[in-house]
């Protein structure tokens, strides 16, 4: 198994710290267009299958039935942060659906956002399950099995009907059998798959262009682009690169975070899919890799870059707020892209 050397961490100059990955880049019909590292190895895709999962809640006709608008299909495929306008559009949704935290299976936790971890504290109270980075992801799961009318209290088990016809669908946008790979099981309770890198790239591309997919599937995903692209802080949050990137890019890239140093990113106005993995986990380094590939694909504006310049080479401070350093990509592995120093 191979790793390219993307991200370098420094201190006052020096190099403190190396981050090795893989990535490739795919268009829709499956074709490698560039890569880095071994893209055959197995990946967990973690959250950032989390668009891909979020199909079936428009496709089915959930998304229709219970009047989701832009905000909610975005949280749906979210990996919020959980401050205020998440905790309020989740609580808000459960409640349009007559159901209650109680109905989420993932677990209790406090917010992510520092400042909204805080607020609950100081408030008196604790983490819940509103909190928790995944929890539009289970209202979106709970929305399809109420319009299904499939069991609630087990909708997170894999032998739970729409657990496998996630699984469908994910084995379609892959163009792979998705179950001849192991299964774990995620962070938030639901099934984590896995996959080879080149086939979360390929999945992430017929996401960007789903033509060669049924229309009501590629109506769908349409409809999911829509709403990522127009509410951006519903599928991150505040200062988040995720939500910058699809702000500031007005939907022409799409990028979704996983766990474990995994980012992908769907470019519509290509048709190209990006699949990235840190081998040693780290998230610091995943969003400086990824800007770096979207540089070298030429793929953002310089007022974009200019907009999103604080990700490129994020400067890393101590407890005083003093900078002390960079994270940074490193020069050799993108031919055309200026080094930062």
């Amino acid at each position: 198994m191979s790793y390219e050397l993307f991200v370098e961490v420094t201190r006052n100059g020096t190099v403190e710290s190396r981050h090795f990955g893989a990535a490739v880049v795919c268009d829709f019909k499956g074709n490698v267009v560039e890569s880095w590292g071994d893209i055959e190895s197995l990946v967990f895709p973690r959250s950032a299958l989390k668009p891909i999962l979020a199909i079936h809640l428009v496709e089915s006709g959930a998304s229709d039935n219970y009047s989701l608008n832009d905000s909610e299909l975005s949280l749906a495929c979210s990996s919020h942060q959980g401050e205020k306008i998440h905790q309020d559009l989740v609580l808000s949704w459960l409640n349009r659906l007559g159901l209650t935290e109680d109905h989420l299976a993932c677990g209790a936790v406090l917010p992510e956002h520092t400042e909204s971890a805080h607020q609950v504290l100081a408030s008196g109270e604790q983490g819940c399950r509103i909190h928790h980075n995944c929890s539009g992801k289970h209202t979106g799961f709970l929305t399809t099995a109420l319009h299904l009318n499939l069991p609630l209290d087990s909708y997170h088990l894999l032998d739970h009907p729409l657990q496998q016809l996630s699984l469908d669908t994910l084995s379609d946008l892959a163009d792979i059998d998705i179950r001849q790979y192991p299964m774990g099981v995620d962070g938030c309770g639901l099934p984590a798959p896995t996959m080879p890198l080149r086939q979360l790239g390929h999945a992430t591309a017929r996401f960007a262009n789903p033509a060669d997919l049924s229309e009501n599937r590629a109506q769908a995903i349409y409809r999911l682009h829509e709403a990522i692209a127009n509410e951006p802080l519903y599928i991150a949050g505040h200062g988040n690169v995720v939500s910058e990137l699809n702000d500031v890019t007005k939907g022409s890239v799409l990028a979704k975070t996983g766990a474990e140093g995994v980012v992908t990113a769907a470019l519509p106005e290509r048709s190209l899919g990006i699949a990235l993995k840190i081998a040693d986990g780290s998230n610091r380094a995943r969003s400086v890799a990824l800007l770096s590939i979207l540089d070298h694909l030429e793929a953002l504006s310089d007022e974009e870059k200019h907009k999103l310049q604080a990700h490129f080479s994020p400067t890393r401070v101590n407890s005083r707020n003093l900078a002390v350093g960079k994270i940074r990509p490193t020069e050799s592995w993108l031919p055309g892209v200026p080094p930062v120093k």
